[in-house]
């Protein structure tokens, strides 16, 4: 009677124990290999039974070595590197579960943990779509099939949200492919960084003097390209910028200036930040501006900082009009640099002679569209028998010289400073040295002079461009229109 209750019993059991091991599973997978389930996590345990190539196992437990599996009614364990494509049990929706999709650019294993030697959970193949529950610098927290992991996070491209009202944080707002808009040159050797961060992954390097492509800048990072690295710099170690495409954005310094201001009588330029009087702006003389500020007052740039005009009421505003609006006769672009108007020593004489050599030749000058224009083929020689006096020269060893022509590099450095505004080709540009001029942005000048330092154009417009030149009271203005 005993035996028959404790059969009883057992049998009363078995649908219980049946419904344990279903509980317990946590996994389902494959396995890519006919293996033994033994008995124990050891290659010589007793063996329990085995499973073919490609079956579908359920797991209990998922290690490292060993992996638990519940086949019918054993329980053993097989060799974890022959179990592959790790699926919750119970169901999943990966999708549902993601903040953010991804794409692998090769192929990944996702981990247990944040770490390249943590216990493998899954793979993803390349140009797999990745499901994204968390974003991280170094690791992404991703889901596959229900199981959740970490891979890591510098293959994963594409990023996008996974549903309405996620929002990409900007550290990790995906880049557009790159478009190279500039070139650029370092004056320090620079890394190329994964991140806006000097901390983040080591992509490349570009060395002192050597130019990179620019895709954007933000003044303090650069987003570059060089061969395959492709990351940040810093872009305030980024010099002489030039565009590839004369229709695309303004280089990074230059700025469009809306009117030349006619001074209907003698105006006062004012220093903007400490209202210092830097000079008066003789009746008749033109000079760049920018809108009316709040204060009724303009502003223009000089030398290498701001002025201020307060007294408006003495100016007569030319309007400047956006290159694809303009009609034939309207002001394109405007640009004024200034020098001294006292004429006391041999070098000053010399020095304005020589700027005013410049503005004749150059003045009334048409570029038919398609055409080019060089600089040098207006004004050089620079010599005495070509009509100019000695005046100061710079280059690199010196400021202090005297030469023939010196003064002439005024003209080419504002007509530059105003060509840069509207789209126009530069071919050929260079700077006098590192430190610029004292009458020009830094980086923002222009050097001619005998041979081949030259500045050279051509009128990419639809239409005939002409240049409109003024030396008046120390200041010097070049203007630029769409030709009648």
């Amino acid at each position: 009677m005993k035996k028959v209750i404790a059969f009883f019993c057992l049998v009363l059991m078995l649908p219980l124990c049946a419904c344990a091991l279903a509980e317990d599973v946590l996994y389902t997978a494959s396995v890519t290999k006919a293996m033994t389930i033994r008995a124990s996590k050891s290659t010589s345990a007793r063996k329990l039974g085995s499973v073919a190539e490609g079956e579908m196992i359920s797991i209990v437990d998922y290690g490292p070595e060993w992996t638990k599996v519940v086949k019918e009614d054993v329980t053993g364990y097989l060799l974890s590197k022959n179990v592959v494509d790790l699926a919750l049990a119970e169901g999943y929706n990966d999708e549902s579960d993601a903040q953010y999709l991804g794409v692998a650019s090769k192929e990944l294993t996702i981990r247990q943990k944040k770490s390249k030697s943590a216990l493998r959970m899954n793979t993803l193949e390349e140009g797999e779509t990745v499901y994204i529950t968390e974003l991280g610098k170094e690791w992404h927290a991703v889901v596959k099939q229900g199981v959740r992991g970490y891979v890591l996070a510098d293959p994963i491209r594409e990023l996008a949200p996974a549903h309405e009202g996620v929002v990409i944080p900007d550290e990790f707002a995906p880049t557009p492919v790159f478009q190279a808009l500039y070139r650029a040159q370092a004056d320090v050797n620079l890394s190329i960084r994964r991140n806006r961060d000097p901390e983040s992954r080591l992509l490349g390097t570009v060395y002192e003097d050597e130019y990179v492509d620019v895709m954007s800048t933000d003044g303090e990072w650069a987003y570059v390209k060089k061969g395959e690295a492709e990351g940040y710099v810093r872009g305030d170690h980024l010099r002489y910028y030039e565009r590839y495409d004369p229709f695309g954005p303004m280089i990074p310094g230059a700025v469009w200036y809306p009117y030349a201001a006619h001074a209907l009588e003698d105006t006062e330029i004012l220093d903007a930040q400490t209202g210092e009087l830097l000079r008066i702006a003789p009746k008749g003389s033109i000079m760049v501006v920018s809108a009316l500020d709040s204060d009724m007052a303009v502003t223009l740039p000089y030398d290498r900082i701001t002025g201020r005009i307060q007294a408006t009421a003495s100016l007569d505003m030319e309007p400047a009009v956006l290159w694809a609006e303009a009609q034939p006769g309207d002001l394109l672009s405007v640009f004024s640099t200034y020098y001294d108007p006292q004429q006391q020593t041999s070098a000053q004489i010399g020095r304005l002679h020589n700027i005013m050599q410049g503005i004749e030749r150059l003045n009334g000058v048409v570029v038919p569209k398609g055409e080019k224009f060089y600089f040098n083929d207006y004004c050089a020689p620079y010599t005495i028998g070509n009509g100019y006096m000695e005046g100061p020269i710079i280059n690199y060893t010196s400021a202090d010289k005297l030469g023939p022509g010196g003064g002439i590099c005024q003209v080419s450095t504002t007509l530059y400073n105003a060509i840069l505004q509207i789209p126009i080709e530069i071919i050929k540009w260079q700077v006098h040295s590192s430190y610029g001029i004292e009458y020009a942005p830094l980086d923002f000048d222009s050097a001619v002079g005998n041979g081949n330092i030259d500045l050279r154009l051509r009128n990419t417009l639809p239409y005939d461009i002409r240049f409109e030149l003024q030396a008046e009271g120390g200041v010097l203005t070049v203007r630029v229109y769409r030709a009648s």
